[in-house]
């Protein structure tokens, strides 16, 4: 059996920045980062074109990013974190672009 301080579920895009913040505010800890099948196997992986986000709101809106992601998701997924994904994506986006580290 293998121990952990920290399980991350998932080794798509979420689960790998949640483990490297972690691992670097928290160097003490043993993480395990859990993937469905094989390292690379992952929703990220599938993304069509990579990350969408909301950049100009005369040509685009939170809410059309809000009804794609619910229908692309077929009804699996958790409004809430939609919402939080979409509304935060411009703003990851820009971290990742400005070099700060995750």
């Amino acid at each position: 059996m293998i121990k952990s301080d920290l399980l991350v579920i998932g080794s798509g895009v979420a689960g790998l920045t949640l483990a490297a913040k972690m691992a670097r505010k928290r160097p003490d800890l043993s993480i395990t980062v859990l993937s469905k099948t094989v390292d690379d196997e992952s929703n990220t992986r599938y993304a069509q074109g990579g990350v969408a986000a909301v950049w100009n709101l005369e040509k685009d809106s939170f809410e059309k990013h809000i009804a794609d992601t619910l229908d692309a998701g077929d009804g699996l997924c958790n409004i809430e974190a939609v919402h939080a994904v979409v509304n935060e994506g411009p703003d990851r986006v820009r971290d990742h672009r400005m070099g700060h580290k995750v």
